[in-house]
């Protein structure tokens, strides 16, 4: 394998998930403050950008083990971009199903108020991200430990929330549009954990 040839093709590839993540990034912050405010907003233009992205990592990243051929570290790499990738696109896919959520409760007429879990859970969310990629980019195990912390904090939010509307005759739109993003959140939480949890080896 050339291996500068191979780095410098990496290294590439690195550089478009970079961009991948920081348009996912605004996504999410974004709809966090949708999320506040009540207000819906269309993502199919970003969801459509985010997929062609993805799309052209696993390209990238695909044409690279054809053409090296790598057995090491350089093979773990390869496919890592791809996952991450995906897990970022599925995180754009979920702030879109958010906002859809408000948009539908809009249309009801009526002034709804994401509950004050809901909002933190959403902001610990986009913090969970952003700790999530720099473990991933740069091998920090102190935020993959925290990434962990807070994905105990979403679980415990949604569990709550279950419960509570287990626990009641009647539930309010409110209460279910709380449980539908609170259910979103939770996914992209999920999706964050998995990419805090690659360790590359450079």
């Amino acid at each position: 394998m050339g291996i500068d040839l191979a780095r410098r093709d990496l290294d590439f590839m690195y550089h478009n998930l970079d961009k991948l993540y920081e348009l996912v990034y605004r996504t999410l912050r974004d709809t966090v403050e949708r999320i506040k405010r009540w207000e819906p907003g269309n993502l199919d233009d970003t969801i459509y950008l985010v997929e062609s992205m993805m799309n052209v990592i696993e390209e990238q990243a695909t044409f690279f083990i054809a053409k090296y051929q790598p057995l090491g570290p350089e093979l773990f790499e390869a496919k890592s971009l791809i996952r991450v990738s995906y897990d970022l696109y599925r995180i754009s896919r979920y702030c879109r199903e958010i906002n859809r959520v408000i948009e539908y409760m809009k249309c009801e007429g009526k002034e709804f108020r994401a509950s004050k879990e809901t909002v933190e859970a959403a902001e610990l969310t986009l913090k969970m991200l952003e700790y999530s990629y720099r473990a991933y980019r740069d091998g920090d195990d102190s935020l993959r430990e925290r990434v962990a912390e807070m994905d105990d904090r979403i679980d415990k939010t949604y569990t709550d929330t279950l419960k509570y509307v287990a626990s009641v005759e009647k539930i309010t739109p409110l209460e279910v549009a709380d449980l539908l993003i609170v259910r979103h959140l939770e996914r992209i939480a999920d999706h964050s954990v998995y990419i805090s949890s690659i360790k590359i080896s450079r």
